[in-house]
């Protein structure tokens, strides 16, 4: 678990005690420097968070590995300090900090004690890369170059992509673009950051203040000469651009209206160009979805002004252990008004060509969550699409061998509210010997085609409407299959 150091006046059970806000920096510095993740709780936190920051930064340390937490935060939460802190200490832990790319850091000024102290590694800085949390997931999208294409820098190539830090900012896009939710930042998570909502009991009205590390020590003090007019939720990021989609519509869902809490130099950090592109997408999707426009504060007076509004928002939805469910379930409640597509991925609809589709499974059986399913049975085979269970991957298109499937990126309320709905049909084909199901119609009849096309002997083509028992049964010369052509031909099931 996160280490925990406590400033005067708070009182956490299992924390280390500092003297002031240098002391607690320090010590935070010296666990954080041994490879420990560590929150400093009391009045004044963040404060000593960017003065533990300052000095692993001079030693090559990771800064990521250092959070505050202010009792404010308790206190706007509605929740005592020891809950806060164990749920802020739970999101350090399904964080990865240590992932936290490296670069060395031109024009750098070091002290002679600093080189001493740390060696080589004090020439270098930490950046908050993204990380492939499921690479098996990853390498199954084959053509897959969302996260790839959304950053404006080329930090990432390769598959699963890699960073590279010295372009990195620390963005967040790519966690946005990424269909199949399986990157995070070291210092950031949809999921772990929903779950860490979740462990907060944060339900609306109320705000969810989306904000840079950073600016979090003057966005305390303007919380703490505030007296909101609703609950408030800090949610603590390298940037706030790494609020995604997902998570700002399960905060939605919840009731949670997303201030972001982002000053000038923070842009400017993380990369105007990354502003830009991030409010022509995901602020642009969520403000589509919700009929409602993100709010931005670039300094104290404006987010004072901004908490003493009423957030206009109740909870709509329950939510689930993951962003993306729990955003599905935001918009089923409260469906926009016509279908709605969008830039980053939340949920698709699924179209097949049946010209081109065999039935042959290999969509369904792709699906990596369930909302292509094949059901075969007296009635034949029947391609099914959920809905509210595609996450708009692409999987189904990559793996198609027939070319015969399209998807967009789209919210379609119809849909959604009309349940399963078929993508295609077609009736069973049958044993020509012993009449058991051997599979779709169509799919059969495109294989014959092609095997008749390479010239194939008739009864090599013929086997192709065999079952397995009959197979073998024919492999050994039990059956003789001359006998059955003509009864094939009769019944039309061969071409």
């Amino acid at each position: 678990m996160a280490r925990l150091v406590a400033l005067p006046g708070a009182s956490v059970e299992g924390a280390v005690e500092a003297d002031g806000l240098e002391n607690a920096a320090e010590k935070a510095a010296e666990l954080a420097g041994e490879g420990e993740r560590v929150l400093i709780v009391g009045d004044g936190a963040w404060r000593a968070a960017e003065l533990a920051w300052e000095r692993l930064e001079k030693t090559g340390g990771n800064p990521l590995l250092v959070w505050g937490l202010d009792p404010v935060e308790a206190r706007a939460a509605g929740v005592p300090l020891e809950a806060a802190a164990a749920a802020r200490r739970s999101l350090l832990e399904w964080l990865q900090p240590e992932e936290a790319g490296l670069r060395t850091a031109p024009g750098k000024k070091l002290g002679r004690r600093d080189l001493l102290r740390s060696g080589p590694a004090a020439v270098f800085e930490a950046v908050d890369t993204p990380v492939v949390v499921d690479p098996q997931a990853c390498s199954l999208l084959k053509g897959c170059r969302a996260c790839i294409d959304s950053c404006p820098y080329g930090a990432l190539e390769g598959k699963p992509p890699r960073a590279d830090p010295y372009k990195c900012t620390g963005c967040g896009l790519c966690l946005s673009a990424c269909p199949a939710g399986v990157l995070e930042a070291a210092g950031a998570g949809e999921d772990p950051a929903w779950r860490y909502l979740r462990l907060l009991g944060a339900r609306g009205p109320g705000y969810l203040l989306i904000l840079c590390r950073r600016d979090a020590a003057w966005a305390v003090e303007a919380l703490r000469g505030a007296e909101p007019a609703a609950r408030a939720y800090i949610l603590p990021l390298t940037c706030p651009g790494q609020a995604g989609l997902r998570l700002l519509l399960a905060a939605w869902g919840a009731g949670l209206a997303p201030v972001y809490v982002c000053s000038s130099g923070s842009v400017k950090a993380c990369g105007v160009e990354a502003f830009q592109r991030y409010l022509e997408t995901v602020a642009a999707d969520y403000t589509a979805l919700t009929g409602l426009k993100p709010v931005f504060a670039a300094e104290r007076g404006e987010l004072g002004e901004v908490l003493q509004r009423e957030p206009g928002l109740k909870p709509a939805a329950q939510g689930a252990e993951k962003a993306w469910r729990s955003a599905v379930e935001a918009v089923k409640a409260r469906p926009p008004g016509s279908r709605v597509e969008t830039a980053a991925p939340l949920l698709g609809v699924v179209e097949v060509d049946p010209s081109r589709c065999t039935l042959c499974s290999a969509c369904s059986r792709a699906c990596p969550t369930g909302a292509l399913e094949m059901v075969e049975g007296g009635e034949g085979a029947r391609l099914l699409f959920h809905p509210d269970r595609c996450p708009a991957c692409s999987l189904c298109v990559d793996t198609c061998p027939e070319d015969a499937i399209r998807l967009t990126r789209a919210v379609d309320p119809g849909l959604l509210s009309g349940g399963t709905r078929l993508l295609h049909s077609d009736e069973t084909a049958h044993c020509i010997v012993c009449g058991r199901p051997i599979g779709p119609l169509s799919m059969l009849r495109k294989v014959e085609a092609r095997l008749r096309a390479s010239g194939l002997p008739e009864e090599t083509i013929m086997k192709i409407y065999l079952c397995s028992e009959c197979k073998q049964k024919a492999a050994l010369g039990l059956i003789d299959l001359s006998k059955y052509l003509g009864e094939q031909r009769k019944r039309g099931q061969a071409l």
